[in-house]
């Protein structure tokens, strides 16, 4: 491009100047150029020997623009000007130009300032930093931008990088390839700071030169994103993305460790009864009890509402198991939190072994998972080490789930009926409707095993109103062709006591034309007791359709009858154990039960009757009504109708 005639440029309304490389001094400017430079007028500042104070550092970069000016590339970065002792950060177009005599020249505009451009400024955060080194390393020049911000104390490359392997290399590989770019974090002479670093090999000088961009900020974001990534806004402890990252680096180490997976034990009650501030200050005096008990010695996570996963390396603890101890002994001890009394939680903790227990860490969260849950059932406050029983339980349970949801609505599900009689007249009165499920993978599956599971999964809802609606039909077929009004008792789980129960049985009563009388629902002590006022509620709304409630397996529960009184309970079913035990203690129980009922006005039937002596004796107690093996089995309603028991 020939600058014989300036005119154009002069229109421009950005500050433009014309730097001679070879002469370091400017051909030509513009008047908006006179305020950037200090300078009273256009001849003092065409005057100006700009290279009697230009440092080796400066210099090496602008002979590193020629280059890419003979390329036909452009420049556009920030660069610092100190005209009279003033420094100016200013963002510059850069383009090379060629004058009159055919010499290159730069061509230099002037974008913004640091005052106008303070959002570009943040993002570039000063790039125009330079350094030159000889080749051994030792520095020969820092341009005054890098000497003001950093001071001069720099005096090698080694000193730079802080590794002598990396400065070597760096000097090997710009002379091969003349160029290298590269994020470091490299010594100032004043402090560390986050570069990303150009550098550049000077064929003639036989010099390297270094273009400096400050990427602190940059370098901050990044770990602030991180953090908020990787860690649980409440505690501050690392969150589930932040424990699996924890332990895939410790993985890639081959460093073996432990988890113990903790669950808090009457943190929900805590949280439903306070509030949900008072339970998050709980949480934060949990995570700093268990950062205590550590020592600094392991990491801590927050999973979920009250889960906590420790992870201690085998190096550091050598009794994980001691540690689980000391844990469930600090989160025993009374919570003080502000205007409240003392809080008393527990916990239970599941511990597996990296990679004794499991290979990936998946599974190993899995099994920690599993082996807490049995420290549950084991009695809580307690520890259990996951094994490899639990996993072939797990996959057990899984398989079930599945199939049980694949079976509801099929023929692989069956009711089956046990009688029920009246105990002086020996006459039928019903049926009690007992699940039956023969899964075509895995065969006959017992009661004991899918109702709890299905209980804990929430699979018990769909399962029980089936089982509901299938009792109802089979009273309308047995009404229908033996014109007899039967009763049928059905077991009700708690996870059922919900709205809209009294509703779906309303229906189904009118659908299959089912008297009130001949539908009784049983219900556990510990069902009805379980969030008591929730329950009543809806046991009331059933009681208000006219049917019978049971109090089924009575002196194995809570036998709390000052609540049991306040509902609306008809019958008192005794558990087969009591029946069964027949010897001094276990009549005394009977006999006490049938008391209890008689001044509660409430019918008695004994289950798991076995002998004629049995029967005999629940007789003259004056029970109601039995049922048990003496009497008949469960049967399906084919075997019913076989044995023409309703005839």
């Amino acid at each position: 491009m020939s600058v014989s005639c300036y005119a154009s440029l002069n229109s421009l309304s950005t500050p433009i100047w014309i730097f001679d490389l070879d002469n370091k001094r400017i051909h030509w400017a513009n008047e908006k150029s006179l305020s950037i430079w200090n300078s009273p007028s256009l001849d003092e500042l065409l005057q100006r020997d700009m290279g009697s104070d230009m440092s080796e550092a400066v210099a090496a970069t602008l002979e590193s623009y020629r280059k890419q000016f003979e390329k036909q590339q452009v420049i556009k970065t920030w660069w610092s000007l100190s005209p009279t002792d003033t420094t100016k950060t200013l963002l510059c177009h850069f383009s090379g130009v060629t004058l009159d005599d055919g010499r290159l020249a730069m061509l230099v505009e002037v974008l913004g300032d640091e005052n106008t451009l303070k959002g570009d400024i943040a993002l570039s955060n000063n790039s125009g930093l330079a350094l030159l080194f000889n080749a051994t390393g030792k520095l020969t020049s820092s341009n005054r931008t890098f000497d003001k911000r950093f001071g001069r104390t720099l005096t090698s490359l080694q000193t730079f990088t802080t590794d002598a392997e990396k400065a070597t290399n760096w000097l090997n590989t710009v002379q091969r390839d003349k160029a290298f770019l590269e994020e470091c974090y490299c010594w100032t002479g004043t402090q560390y700071s986050w570069f990303q670093v150009q550098g550049v090999w000077l064929d003639k000088r036989q010099q390297l030169l270094l273009t400096l961009i400050d990427i602190n900020e940059q370098k901050q974001q990044i770990a602030d994103a991180k953090y908020q990534a990787e860690h649980d806004k409440l505690t501050g402890l690392l969150n589930r993305a932040g424990l699996t990252q924890t332990m895939l680096t410790l993985q890639s180490q081959h460093q073996p460790f432990s988890l113990l997976f903790i669950d808090l034990e009457g943190f929900k009650l805590i949280n439903d009864g306070y509030g949900h501030d008072v339970g998050d200050k709980l949480l934060n005096q949990v995570a700093k009890r268990l950062n205590h008990k550590l020592f600094n010695k392991g990491h801590i996570a927050r999973l979920g509402s009250d889960e906590f996963v420790v992870l201690i390396k085998t190096e550091q603890f050598k009794s994980p198991e001691r540690l689980a101890k000391l844990l469930i002994q600090t989160l025993n001890q009374p919570f003080n939190l502000p205007d409240i009394d003392p809080l008393s939680i527990g916990c239970s903790i599941g511990l597996a072994h990296y990679p004794a227990d499991a290979p990936d860490i998946a599974t190993l969260l899995a099994q920690a998972d599993m082996a807490m849950y049995e420290a549950k059932q084991r009695g809580r406050n307690r520890c259990h080490h996951f094994s490899p029983a639990m996993a072939a339980d797990l996959q057990r349970k899984m398989r079930l789930r599945h199939r049980l949801s694949c079976s509801i609505g099929t023929k692989q599900l069956q009711l089956h009926f046990q009688p029920i009689y009246d105990i002086n007249s020996r006459a039928l009165k019903g049926f009690e409707a007992l699940i039956r499920w023969n899964d075509e993978e895995l065969g006959f599956v017992s009661p004991g095993e899918f109702i709890p599971l299905a209980e804990e999964t929430g699979q018990i809802v769909p399962l029980g109103s089936w089982i509901l609606r299938s009792a109802c039909q089979q009273l309308n077929h047995w009404h229908k062709k033996h014109n007899t009004r039967l009763m049928m008792s059905v077991n009700l789980s708690r996870t059922q006591l919900q709205a809209g129960l009294s509703s779906y049985i309303a229906d189904l009563m009118n659908k299959y034309d089912i008297l009130p009388e001949q539908l009784a629902l049983e219900l556990t002590e510990s069902a009805m007791l379980k969030d008591f006022n929730e329950a009543k509620q809806c046991i009331n709304e059933l009681a208000e359709l006219g049917l019978e409630l049971y109090l089924d397996d009575f002196g194995t529960g809570y036998s709390s009858l000052s609540q049991l009184q306040d509902l609306p309970i008809s019958t008192v079913k005794l558990d087969q154990s009591f029946v069964q035990q027949f010897d001094s203690s276990g009549k005394a129980i009977v006999e006490a039960t049938q008391a209890i009922c008689k001044s509660l006005s409430l019918k008695l039937i004994a289950e798991g009757v076995e002998t004629s002596e049995q029967l005999e004796y629940l007789r003259q107690c004056n029970f109601h009504y039995c049922q048990g093996y003496f009497l008949g089995r469960p049967m399906s309603a084919k075997s019913i109708d076989e044995q023409r028991l309703l005839c």
